[in-house]
């Protein structure tokens, strides 16, 4: 069970921790069938983000948490825990839209669509 993110990008949104929304936060645009494009334009501050992510320590602490279980008391709580699950898992997915600019050097817009 989960929802997933398909085309120039794909993979699953980490159950019960990282919206439909998390390709904003790396320069997608929603449109009304959550389907999301990034510019190459964005390059430079989706590496900035991803840069920002990296030196919080939200990825070691995150993992940590996962090795030891982690179990939500609710999908609503904002937790520190919650906080830095959240921030790993869009740090996967905006290593995935950074990954394929890199790949795809003549493209100009990665497209992908989330269910929500």
């Amino acid at each position: 069970m989960g929802r997933y993110y398909t085309g120039d990008i794909e993979g699953k949104f980490m159950f019960g921790v990282q919206g439909s929304d998390a390709g904003e936060r790396f320069g997608a645009v929603e449109s009304n069938v959550i389907s999301y494009s990034v510019s190459r334009r964005c390059y430079d501050d989706i590496v900035k983000e991803l840069k920002s992510i990296e030196k919080s320590g939200c990825l070691e602490r995150a993992e940590a948490i996962m090795r030891e279980g982690y179990e939500p008391k609710s999908h609503f709580a904002q937790t520190p825990e919650r906080r830095d699950l959240e921030d790993y898992a869009d740090y996967r997915m905006g290593m995935k839209i950074k990954q394929w600019f890199d790949d795809n050097p003549k493209e100009d817009y990665l497209s992908f669509e989330a269910e929500c």
